[in-house]
């Protein structure tokens, strides 16, 4: 199977190799935020991403784990490349979009596609999120949510050309 990167993928994708990141042992988010002149403080509050008069914070809750924390932080990257200004004044269903957007950046960008096809799973998915956890220094629930995200689009890839073969076979 040919695996069809998605828009996303592709810009996370780009966005490492900007960074000359292409294993998991050399993502740091300490200097993946200094290389992108993006402020990162650890502090004893929620996460939060702050533009202030285009100089980009990103705000770290220090009491959580390593794993939330690289979370958190691919979360809040999420805002500060796709989204500008305050949420306060927007309505409850765009911020909604923004959050699921950040949401999906966080996956894409904390287990990166590109490296993730380069792993070899493991006999049982148990042993993969485990695998992956370890590896992306990610929660397991967030490995797993990862993983399924990761199937649907394998799922959506041998859908799509299973149907291009049907259609061309009529």
């Amino acid at each position: 199977m040919n695996y069809q990167f998605t828009p996303l993928e592709d810009s996370v994708r780009y966005l490492y190799q900007k960074l000359h990141i292409n294993v998991p042992s050399q993502i740091d988010m300490i200097s993946i935020a200094s290389n992108l002149g993006i402020w990162l403080h650890f502090v004893d509050f929620e996460s939060a991403a702050i533009d202030r008069n285009g100089l980009y914070s990103i705000l770290i809750n220090r009491s959580l784990s390593s794993q939330q924390q690289w979370e958190d932080f691919g979360h809040e990257l999420g805002h500060v490349l796709f989204h500008c200004g305050h949420q306060w004044f927007l309505p409850e269903g765009f911020i909604a979009y923004q959050e699921n957007k950040a949401n999906n950046f966080a996956l894409q960008f904390c287990v990166p596609t590109f490296m993730l096809l380069k792993l070899s799973p493991p006999p049982t998915k148990r042993e993969f999120i485990h695998e992956v956890s370890t590896t992306f220094n990610v929660t397991p629930l967030f490995a797993s949510r990862r993983i399924e995200h990761f199937e649907n689009q394998i799922l959506g890839i041998t859908y799509s050309q299973k149907f291009r073969e049907a259609i061309s076979s009529c």
